[in-house]
């Protein structure tokens, strides 16, 4: 079942950000149109969302059951990995294309980025490792892999309702733990929270047919008190009189997890207006919606940081060519590579 409206939010996601980052670099940070595209931390909390309902939707069966888990491992294996594969290929090419000699990542951060450890660093202290050839988007990668790796854990608590209490306490135990000693484990307990939202979303909608904003304020709520220990470590940080800023921990962090509540909010607001405009809006980036994944992974190296083709010395030129190559290696990898890939790993099921 595809859902029309979801799939042309995560397409115009996708592109915001990737535009987000041509903007802001080539017209600098400054100025009313730059400013509208400075939300792309926003952007990645309804990737979040997003994600966790098609992940419940999808692999939901009944009441809730799961399918087995050695083959729901293999369906978010292939997923994530197909494209990142290819990503990881294609900026080792980029670069010593530039270079004109190979360009190796450090065994260390490959190695870091192949387990899905990798962070920020300039954002976030507790960091194990940046993500390869600097291309920071792929620090969301991290989070979403592990929480495709709680979520069956969760599943094993029977009931909806006692699940989302579960994950709620778990976030709001990582937001205590986060504040006190940062570290990942407990940040991904904190976003986990977010992520589920998504989870219950689904839940609910197969279960009674429609969700109501009664629905949302359980898992939102526990988001809003997963805040409350980085709303004290804001405080005190202010009291102290520490430099801070909105794209740096702590308040980071904090503007994750309340814009994630607000965009739940307007999502709801947005209904209740019969999605006025949607259709010549948001609506408008459903086609980018099957390439969405690839392109927020290879848009920064392939497009935004792109020097490979510097030798032109056309730079309207290169970008244009930039744009070419990344719109046919997300359309290879995601569309042609990960269905071969998943189809080599998860043969079709015969039919007795």
């Amino acid at each position: 079942m595809k859902f029309v409206r979801l799939e042309a939010v995560r397409g115009f996601a996708a592109t915001y950000v990737c535009l987000g980052h041509v903007v802001i670099l080539n017209l600098g940070s400054s100025g009313i149109f730059a400013d509208l595209f400075k939300f792309g931390q926003e952007a990645v909390m309804v990737f979040f969302i997003l994600s966790g309902f098609v992940i419940a939707w999808a692999t939901s069966r009944g009441e809730g059951e799961a399918e087995p888990f050695s083959r729901y491992f293999l369906k978010r294996f292939t997923r994530i990995y197909s494209v990142w594969g290819i990503a990881v290929l294609a900026m080792f090419l980029m670069e010593s294309i530039e270079h004109l000699e190979p360009v190796w990542e450090s065994p260390g951060r490959l190695l870091g980025n192949f387990l899905m450890l990798q962070d920020f660093k300039y954002g976030k202290p507790g960091v194990i490792c940046g993500p390869v050839y600097g291309a920071t988007p792929l620090w969301s990668l991290h989070y979403e892999w592990w929480f495709y790796m709680l979520f069956p854990l969760v599943l094993l608590l029977k009931g909806a309702e006692h699940r989302t209490h579960m994950v709620g306490m778990l976030a709001i135990l990582g937001g205590v733990s986060y504040a006190l000693i940062p570290n990942p484990v407990s940040r991904i307990c904190l976003y986990f929270g977010v992520w589920w939202v998504g989870v219950h979303f689904a839940t609910v909608l197969r279960k009674k047919g429609s969700i109501e904003f009664r629905d949302a304020i359980v898992p939102v709520s526990y988001v809003l008190l997963s805040t409350l220990p980085l709303c004290v470590l804001c405080s005190w940080w202010m009291f102290e009189g520490r430099r801070w800023s909105i794209g740096e921990h702590p308040l980071l962090e904090l503007r994750h997890l309340v814009s994630s509540v607000v965009l739940v909010g307007l999502a709801f607001l947005w209904r209740q207006m019969n999605w006025l405009g949607f259709r010549y809006t948001i609506q408008l980036f459903a086609f980018v919606a099957p390439i969405s994944f690839s392109l927020y992974v290879l848009h920064y190296k392939g497009v935004v940081y792109a020097k490979y083709l510097g030798f032109i010395g056309v730079p309207l030129l290169e970008f244009a060519l930039y744009v070419v190559v990344t719109v046919l290696l997300c359309v290879f990898s995601e569309i042609y590579f990960y269905k071969y890939f998943r189809s080599w790993l998860l043969p079709a099921k015969r039919i007795p």
